[in-house]
């Protein structure tokens, strides 16, 4: 068998609270084959989004990876520099959040929020990402991008 895009083990997380640390994911593993597409299902709050949050490496301060392992194409991302996660995020791999709303600001233009992000993976200049955010648009049939 090939070697996982993805691969998750063993991955544990825990909560600062004011009583101290207290676990919130416990022993997650999984494995993505190449083609394959993987679901996560689970009643609320049971570490859906903490999973997801985990692999793009945007938890907050007050959750602290316990132990695990993710692998991505062979590669370790919980040991990559913050500079080298920012290139995986969006080159390599991105999350879809549950909230579109709060996603994106609306005192922004959709253009300008695409730029933004091909700027910070990407040394794409004001033109270069300025193309690719309208031929992404173009993409999903955005009318006079």
């Amino acid at each position: 068998m090939a070697e996982p895009i993805l691969a998750v083990r063993n991955l544990s997380l825990d909560a600062r609270t004011p009583e101290g640390l207290r676990p919130v994911l416990e022993d997650v593993s999984f494995a993505l084959q190449p083609g394959e597409t993987l679901c996560l299902a689970g009643e609320s709050g049971s570490g859906k989004s903490l999973t997801a949050l985990s692999i793009m490496r945007l938890l907050s301060l007050s959750l602290k990876p316990r132990s695990g392992s993710i692998r991505l194409a062979g590669r370790e991302l919980t040991t990559l520099s913050e500079r080298a996660m920012r290139r995986v995020r969006g080159g390599e791999i991105a999350m879809i959040f549950q909230e579109p709303m709060t996603s994106l600001n609306p005192v922004m233009t959709v253009g300008a929020q695409l730029m933004e992000a091909i700027r910070a993976h990407d040394d794409a200049g004001s033109k270069g990402a300025q193309g690719r955010a309208i031929g992404m648009l173009e993409a999903v049939h955005v009318d006079e991008p």
